[in-house]
């Protein structure tokens, strides 16, 4: 397993959330994160159509 978090960036936009390598870190205008150069993958969600629970994915293309 590889250490990450799932960037957020939903402002009004209806977007697919992303997950991002490494640890969190403030950004230098503490705005959010710092993720330029980290790599970065779409989130694919499943979920059960009989119990509910998910499983997500952040597979590379």
């Amino acid at each position: 397993m590889q250490e990450g978090f799932i960037l957020d960036v939903s402002e009004g936009d209806r977007l697919v959330s992303s997950w991002v390598g490494g640890k969190p870190e403030a950004s230098f205008w503490a705005l959010g994160a710092k993720i330029k150069g980290k790599e970065q993958y779409p989130i694919q969600s499943f979920r059960c159509t009989k119990c509910g629970y998910l499983e997500s994915y952040a597979k590379e293309a």
